[in-house]
C-alpha cells in the first residue's frame, strides 16, 4: 500500500470504492529515495540536503502521475510543500489538459505561507495554475477560505472542502447507549512530543494540578519515551510509549479526555491529525479555539469543547466528565458518519 506522510489520512485511499466510474491514482510525498541521492544529500549541509530530497520527491510525484494507465481519470495528490512546486505543477497540468481531474490535498499550506516569503510565492504559483487549468483542484480540510486573510485565499471554484477523515480501523470504547461508569477513574491525557519550549509542557502543569485535587482522575501522558525529558520522571502521571503507531492508538483508546493545545502561528487555520485520531478512538476533546480545530471538534455534532485560555480548562474537564457519565460517546458515533470515506467521496464526486 502507498505510504503517506500522515497516516491519519489513509482512509482517503478508499474513496474510490464509493465513486463508480472513477479510477483514482494516488501519489504521495513518501517516495523511496535512491541510495545514491540519499547518501549525497546527507553529506552536505542539513537544510540544503533536506530541500534537495523534498524537491526530488515532488518531481517523483509528478512523474508517477504521468505513468498512470489511461483508464485512471482522477489523480489524488497527498500533500505538498509550497516551495517545491515549480516542476510538479507543470507535470500535473499535463494530466489536467488530458481531461483528468487532479485533486491536490493541502494541509496548512496557506497557514505556512503567512510566515514565509518563499512559501507565499509558492502559494501564488499554485493560485495561478488553479486559474489556468479548470481540472486542477485543491482539497482543504474542515473550513473554507473565508476564515483566511484574503491575500492567502485560493479560487473558490477550484476548491473542495472536506472533513478530516476518521481512522475507520478504531472505534470508541463505549457503544451507543453505554455510559462511563460512575465508579471508574477518568483518564485525562496529553499526547505528543514533550519539550519545555512546546505548549504541551504548559498543559501538563495545568493537568497535574487538576488531578492532584481530583482523586477520581488519572493523568496519562503519551510520548516517545526514548525522547522524554527528565522532568517527566518527577510528575504524578502514567507514562505510555507512543513511538509505534499501534501503541499511539492504544493510548488514545485508553484516554477518556484528551486535552491539546497548539501554537497559534502553526495551527490557527490548520486541522490536527491527533484530534481526528483521538476523536476516532472516542476521546472527548478539549482543544485550542482556532477556526479549523473548532470545526473539527464540533461538526457535525460536538465531541468536545474549545478554550481561549488555560484557566478555562478545569471547568471544561468537569463538563467533559459529566458528559461522559450522562451521554457516553454517542456523539462520537454520529460524528464519524460524516467523516468516513463514503461521506467524503460524496463531496469530491457529487455526481455519484
Amino acid at each position: 500500500m502507498i505510504k503517506l506522510m500522515h497516516n491519519g489520512l489513509k482512509d482517503l485511499l478508499s474513496i474510490g470504492d464509493y465513486a463508480p466510474g472513477r479510477k483514482i491514482g494516488f501519489v504521495s510525498l513518501e517516495t523511496p529515495l535512491p541510495q545514491g541521492l540519499k547518501k549525497f544529500t546527507q553529506s552536505m549541509n542539513y537544510q540544503v540536503g533536506l530541500q534537495l530530497r523534498r524537491e526530488y520527491r515532488h518531481v517523483a510525484m509528478g512523474t508517477r502521475a504521468l505513468q498512470f494507465p489511461q483508464e485512471v481519470n482522477t489523480i489524488f495528490v497527498f500533500e505538498l510543500y509550497n516551495q517545491h512546486l515549480s516542476i510538479l505543477l507543470p507535470l500535473l497540468a499535463l494530466q489536467a489538459l488530458q481531461g483528468k481531474e487532479v485533486l491536490i490535498s493541502l494541509h496548512g499550506n496557506q497557514q505556512f505561507a503567512m510566515s514565509s516569503g518563499i512559501k507565499n510565492l509558492g502559494l501564488m504559483y499554485l493560485r495561478m495554475y488553479l486559474k489556468l487549468f479548470k481540472n486542477l483542484k485543491v482539497v482543504t480540510l474542515e473550513v473554507d477560505d473565508r476564515v483566511i486573510p484574503e491575500r492567502y485565499r485560493l479560487p473558490p471554484e477550484s476548491m473542495f472542502v472536506i472533513p478530516h477523515p476518521i481512522i475507520s480501523g478504531v472505534e470508541p470504547k463505549l457503544k451507543p447507549g453505554e455510559r462511563l461508569p460512575a465508579d471508574r477513574r477518568v483518564k485525562i491525557g496529553v499526547v505528543g512530543m514533550i519539550r519545555p519550549d512546546k505548549p504541551i509542557a504548559k498543559l501538563i502543569k495545568q493537568l497535574t494540578s487538576y488531578t492532584a485535587t481530583h482523586p477520581h482522575c488519572e493523568l496519562v501522558i503519551g510520548t516517545p519515551l526514548s525522547k522524554k525529558p527528565k522532568e517527566l520522571e518527577n510528575i504524578e502521571a502514567t507514562l505510555r510509549d507512543t513511538t509505534k503507531e499501534e501503541d499511539y492508538l492504544k493510548v488514545l483508546q485508553e484516554i477518556d479526555i484528551l486535552v491539546i493545545h497548539y501554537d497559534r502561528d502553526r495551527y490557527y487555520y490548520r486541522t490536527s491529525g491527533v484530534i481526528s485520531d483521538a476523536g476516532s478512538c472516542g476521546c472527548y476533546i478539549i482543544a485550542s479555539n482556532y477556526p479549523a480545530i473548532e470545526h473539527q471538534v464540533k461538526w457535525p455534532t460536538p465531541i468536545g469543547a474549545t478554550f481561549e485560555d488555560f484557566e478555562q480548562i478545569p471547568k471544561l474537564i468537569d463538563e467533559a466528565i459529566l458528559h461522559l457519565r450522562e451521554q457516553g460517546q454517542d456523539n462520537h458515533w454520529e460524528w464519524r458518519k460524516q467523516r468516513n470515506a463514503e461521506a467524503i467521496a460524496k463531496i469530491l464526486f457529487p455526481e455519484v
